[in-house]
């Protein structure tokens, strides 16, 4: 096997391609991989595997010299290749936010003045950030750039995104197992790590919308997750309507949420081709829905965000302004059966999931979950569709309503 990737490397390069990094990678993961695997067998050791009994570590401890070697390689390619394939955009997510200028490098002295901390502070956390591939040291004591880091600054929205993601959901997530202690077999919504975090009693986004500047970074946060006439409910400043407006110019919109952000979205609405095409309304989608009529009721990383008998009444409140031939859009994170999709890709969903039971008391839902939900709110009511974009983690269920 590591002939026949050596033999079509080489052709390769014959033929003018240059092996990339990534190529480069998986040849050493794979050599690194048989090295540790004829190790194991001729010493009759099992060999690793995610079975029940496996041995709890990868070769034994007095594995000689090389073999410890060859573990650690693989253990860095595989990282390395991790990266790469998740690409700049999908691996910043998971971790820490850094501040530079984006063009060659700064000494740390000038870069720990102009942040106004500690050099030696800087240079610690700098280095670890390193091991991620975020930043590097192209000289001795001067910092710069990679593509990861690099992001952040030539895409503000990943730099909202990380913000939200490090200030907010990570303080809640240090407060999950003190909620469950204080409010144990709770669901309310006011019962949750968001609570103890911010020492508040009011529901996340009742907070929320007394606190202008969060609200505004939440907004930005929406703006990241984001990539007929359609009723955006519940659609923040309008992110998602503004792009899909820009996809389908014979669609149009109707934002509705809470007045703050309506007439946030409203006041920065400023490209005039799509100003008549998107409108902002008040409204609350625990109220009845006042616009009648409407073709598509795009519901976007709203129901997650609520539990059982909330999510009912959401669905509930969109059925008499129906005409016939409605139907409501959810785009949100269908969970999959344990072990059924990547590993990596399942990570990401169960987080979510996770970060939903520490906001909210509120969790994501897999396909039964959501039928049951639908039927709930309406027996007419029917998922008819069902899709997974591929690199998105959210997927869209079409409903429709028998009665309309």
């Amino acid at each position: 096997m590591v002939a026949t990737m050596e033999n079509h490397c080489e052709k390769l390069e014959q033929n003018g391609h240059s092996s990339s990094l990534l190529e480069k990678l998986a040849n050493e993961i794979l050599q690194k991989s048989i090295q540790i695997s004829m190790y194991l067998a001729a010493n009759d050791h099992a060999q690793p595997s995610f079975d029940r009994d496996a041995p709890i570590t990868c070769i034994p401890a007095n594995a000689p010299p090389e073999i410890r070697k060859a573990r650690q390689d693989l253990m860095e390619g595989s990282l390395k290749a991790f990266q790469l394939a998740m690409g700049p955009s999908e691996y910043i997510p998971n971790l820490a936010l850094g501040v530079m200028p984006l063009q060659g490098s700064v000494p740390y002295e000038i870069l720990a003045q102009e942040a106004n901390v500690s050099e030696t502070q800087l240079k610690a956390i700098a280095r670890m950030a390193m091991t991620n591939n975020l930043f590097c040291e192209t000289e001795p004591n001067h910092i710069a750039h990679t593509a990861t880091s690099a992001l952040f600054v030539t895409h503000p929205e990943t730099h909202d995104w990380a913000i939200f993601m490090s200030e907010k959901s990570a303080s809640c997530a240090s407060k999950i197992l003190e909620a469950s202690v204080k409010w144990p077999k709770s669901l309310a919504k006011n019962n949750t790590a968001f609570n103890v975090a911010y020492g508040t009693d009011k529901p996340f986004f009742e907070w929320l919308d007394t606190q202008p500047t969060e609200r505004e970074q939440f907004a930005k946060y929406m703006r990241m997750i984001q990539q007929s006439e359609v009723v955006d409910v519940g659609g923040s400043t309008g992110t998602a309507s503004i792009a899909l407006a820009k996809s389908f110019p014979d669609l149009n919109f109707i934002v509705q949420d809470l007045p703050g952000n309506t007439k946030s979205g409203a006041a920065s609405l400023n490209e005039p081709s799509l100003a008549g095409r998107i409108l902002f309304q008040e409204h609350n989608f625990f109220d009845i829905q006042p616009f009648n009529g409407a073709d598509v009721y795009l519901l976007r990383m709203i129901i997650h965000d609520w539990q059982l008998e909330d999510a009912v009444k959401i669905l509930q409140q969109l059925l008499p302004a129906f005409k016939k031939g409605s139907r409501i859009v959810i785009m949100d994170i269908v969970l999959p059966t344990p072990g059924t999709i990547p590993t990596v890709q399942e990570g990401l969903l169960r987080a979510r999931d996770l970060t939903m039971l520490q906001s909210f008391n509120s969790t994501e839902r897999d396909t039964t979950e959501w039928t049951a939900l639908v039927k709930k709110a309406d027996p007419s009511l029917q998922i008819i569709n069902i899709v997974q974009p591929v690199g998105s983690i959210m997927a869209v269920l079409e409903i429709v309503w028998e009665h309309s």
